[in-house]
């Protein structure tokens, strides 16, 4: 750490230690701090795992209470006092916790923060491992591994960032404990097959997701389609602003425990062929390969891609997709795996199976609605919360926009956002009766 580092965060920040591989704790010179309301813990847990940068106040909300909008209508208002009582709780004299732009940064070392330290060890153990150093690699692993002290990471802090990290982090444990058990130098020569790490990348579960039952039915069905002789490439089409992105996500983390070796995901953002094959490397990361090992060819990239997933039952999603055909470098080849893409255009032969996402009905446009802006607001106006639900076409996007603006400002009525939703539901695309499916 550099002097001008040092005096910038001040002694607060020095003396700090946080631990959350089991209950989220932060010490100061080895003395527990008192941070009683879970919600405070959930906006630390954010801002610990961003430490020393910045992180925008939409950032914080969604991974705090993304989940529970009924119950804090008034996100953003409700924000300054968490920090508040963090900067208190922390350091008064604001050292620490810092409001920096449009949002905040907690500015202690990674170092003192178990979760920091202990993925960076995996990292250092992956590398010695590479390097044919075993000793050092299990000396590593142990260490990360003696920093537990808990069965669950985060234990009992609420929020989808919380259960997202929750489970990213259960998932590395056990990579870790598997490579402990995991063959020496002397096997990898003798052709013994590399482990393969159990990747989670798919983002958080969106926490306001409404209805679309009938869809992830048919989605959960198609995915674990018996009797095929290869993998199930499901489709997700439908109009901008229709929610595919979210439905695929949802999709994906109910059907998780069919898939237990893994989920990879990527936003392609529409990408051609040519570029779909650069997703190869950070998936080949994902599934353990050291970064100097990653081939540089496309076509060599794809050949370990398929070792590496073969005789595995893994999950791909992949939003944004232009077409099947110009992401078919990411899709797997056996069985046991499966492909979910969201598709930006209408669906091409190639595909499995395509499932059709239209707009919500009148009915779950006012429950996503309530979910968002709080139901005890939108129950107050009725007329209005059914005439924008209307103005915004039924369409998730524009019904979590004109909501937003509303928790915003927490003294305008419904209507008063109305004049700015009604050209969005004009420029709405017709939809057909297979996208109500």
């Amino acid at each position: 750490m550099t002097e001008r580092q040092h005096d910038h965060r001040g002694e607060d920040a020095l003396e700090l230690h946080f631990t959350t591989l089991g209950p989220l704790k932060a010490r100061r010179a080895g003395q527990e701090l008192r941070i009683n309301r879970a919600r405070d813990r959930a906006v630390l847990a954010v801002l610990l795992a961003h430490a020393g940068r910045p992180v925008t106040v939409s950032e914080i909300i969604d991974g705090v209470w993304g989940e529970e909008g009924d119950e804090a209508p008034d996100r953003a208002g409700a924000l300054p006092g968490n920090m508040y009582r963090l900067r208190s709780a922390l350091g008064g004299d604001g050292s620490v916790l810092r409001h920096v732009g449009k949002g905040y940064c907690l500015d202690v070392d990674p170092a003192r923060i178990d979760r920091t330290v202990f993925l960076a060890a995996l990292a250092d153990a992956a590398t010695a491992r590479l390097n044919w150093q075993p000793q050092r690699a299990r000396d590593l692993l142990t260490d990360a591994l003696g920093l537990w002290h808990g069965p669950t990471a985060l234990d009992g802090v609420p929020g989808p960032f919380a259960e997202h990290e929750r489970r990213m982090l259960a998932g590395r444990r056990e990579e870790a404990l598997r490579e402990l058990d995991a063959p020496g130098p002397a096997e990898l020569r003798a052709g013994a097959a590399r482990p393969v790490l159990r990747p989670f990348q798919l983002p958080p579960d969106p926490g306001d997701f409404t209805g679309r039952d009938g869809q992830l039915a048919r989605i959960a069905e198609l995915l674990a389609a018996p009797e095929r002789t290869g993998p199930p490439i499901v489709t997700v089409t439908g109009p901008p602003g229709a929610g595919k992105s979210a439905l695929a996500v949802r999709a994906a983390h109910l059907a998780g425990p069919d898939h237990p070796d893994g989920q990879l995901y990527a936003d392609l953002h529409g990408v051609d062929d040519r570029a779909a094959a650069d997703f190869l490397a950070p998936f080949l990361r994902a599934l353990g390969v050291e970064e100097q090992a990653v081939p540089a060819g496309a076509a060599e990239r794809r050949a370990l891609y398929l070792r590496l997933l073969a005789d595995r039952r893994i999950l791909v999603v992949l939003d944004g997709a232009v077409g099947v055909d110009g992401i078919r470098p990411l899709l797997p080849a056996g069985p046991g795996s499966a492909a979910l893409v969201v598709l930006n255009g209408h669906a091409e032969e190639g595909s499995s199976s395509t499932v059709p996402v239209g707009p919500l009905t009148p009915e779950e446009a006012l429950e996503l609605l309530g979910r968002v802006l709080g139901r005890d607001r939108s129950d107050r106006e009725p007329e209005a919360a059914r005439a924008l639900a209307a103005a915004c076409g039924h369409l998730p996007r524009a019904l979590r926009d004109a909501a937003d603006r509303l928790v915003r400002r927490p003294a305008w009525p419904i209507s008063a956002v109305l004049p700015a939703a009604a050209p969005a539901a004009a420029a709405l695309p017709t939809a057909g009766p297979s996208d109500e499916a």
